[in-house]
């Protein structure tokens, strides 16, 4: 018999015959009970309370439920049936749903974007339909099995963690970026990869950038990264719109034009900037435009630096940030394709003492839209952006 239930024998013989009925885990320094209901764990919870406060480890009490999420780390408010799609996403859904299905179908599948374009709401989508239909998924980001790798070896017990992901039927691995410089993870990782696919097993991977474009990752993991479906996600003025009446519905907020097109002149490309400016707007109602109207300069700066979550004033600040500089060289590239201004016009705009910085940004802004493709997809959405807000 186990330490705790020899423990609680010796004090309680008739509790210990409910606690043989729990499943119960216990190491040298911790012990996980783990209930049938919330019913169970609430009188364990008390029980352990009362009368085992002197048991010299930590004692935790989990439901199955409970224990089934944590172990497949998976959010069950995400699904495919309350994520909004449109033009920019319509592809890396279609997929998705296909992979929940029939896993091993697109694998590995890549898909990337920047934040708060629902990629992650996409992964636990994925896990949740595929748990629903009887397969096995878990869901964690890089950094999580990076530390669970790095716990396993400590305990030495890696072979059991290599053995626990390889088995899966879906893996879903967020935040691959953070691979980053993290050798002996990316060793493991690989190895994970290369026997979930010998099983037709799926994998999927989601990151902020291409894999070609994540700095210190092994030219094999980006090689393997790279051998199957890679879909880039975006968000276009259709499907945001769409967004913006499904979060103004969700949170009990009018739908009408007006309110609408506020929370998109609010906002940028940001399904996360836009629940918390919803969110916000539920306690705090909606701001009445002020009847001044904006010079078309100053709209640029609010739009472009809206886009790179920075303040227009931002945009004038001496600094080395890299988000700032390329914010800024943007704006300055816009003001002059857009308003035809001169460069003294937009140095003296950007509180600069002459026309050479203003030249210089908008030159590195034409070289780097010539060479780079993603790059100038990105200039011609904002462009097509602040067109619609220029009077």
């Amino acid at each position: 018999m186990r330490d705790f239930l020899l423990f609680v024998e010796k004090r309680d013989r008739f509790a210990v015959g409910l606690f043989k009925q729990f499943s119960i885990e216990e190491t040298s320094t911790r012990v996980l009970i783990i209930t049938p209901n919330l019913e169970y764990k609430r009188w364990v919870l008390e029980y352990i309370k009362n009368r085992l406060k002197d048991y010299g480890k930590e004692i935790r009490v989990s439901t199955r439920e409970e224990r089934a999420q944590e172990d497949s780390g998976l959010l069950p408010r995400f699904s495919f049936e309350n994520f909004v799609v449109g033009p920019s996403n319509e592809i890396a859904y279609k997929v998705c749903l296909e992979v929940a299905k029939n896993p091993g179908s697109f694998s590995p599948l890549f898909l990337y974007g920047g934040v708060g374009l629902g990629k992650s709401h996409l992964l636990h989508s994925i896990g949740n339909l595929a748990k629903s239909l009887g397969y096995g998924a878990v869901y964690l980001s890089a950094n999580d099995f990076s530390e669970r790798l790095i716990k396993s070896l400590k305990s030495g017990q890696v072979e059991e963690f290599r053995s626990r992901y390889s088995q899966l039927d879906i893996l879903l691995l967020d935040d691959v970026q953070f691979l980053s410089g993290k050798e002996r993870t990316q060793v493991e990782l690989f190895r994970v990869f290369e026997y979930m696919q010998a099983g037709d097993r799926q994998l999927v991977f989601v990151s902020d950038r291409h894999p070609k474009d994540i700095a210190d990752l092994s030219e094999r993991l980006i090689s393997r990264f790279s051998s199957g479906l890679v879909i880039e996600m975006g968000l276009d003025e259709e499907t945001k719109t769409s967004i913006i009446r499904h979060k103004l519905l969700e949170h009990g907020l009018p739908q009408d034009e007006e309110h609408i097109r506020y929370v998109c002149e609010n906002t940028g490309y940001n399904v996360r900037e836009i629940e918390g400016l919803i969110r916000t707007l539920r306690f705090t109602g909606f701001k009445k435009k002020p009847t001044n109207e904006e010079g078309k300069e100053q709209i640029i700066l609010k739009l472009v630096a809206r886009s790179f979550n920075l303040k227009p004033e931002d945009l004038r600040k001496e600094t080395k940030e890299r988000r700032v500089i390329n914010a800024r060289q943007v704006a300055m590239y816009m003001c002059k394709k857009l308003l035809g201004m001169s460069y003294a016009e937009i140095g003296r705009l950007f509180g600069r003492a002459d026309h050479t910085a203003a030249l210089y940004s908008i030159r590195r802004v034409e070289e780097r839209r010539n060479s780079d493709r993603r790059y100038a997809l990105m200039l011609e959405t904002f462009e097509k952006n602040i067109r619609k807000h220029l009077p």
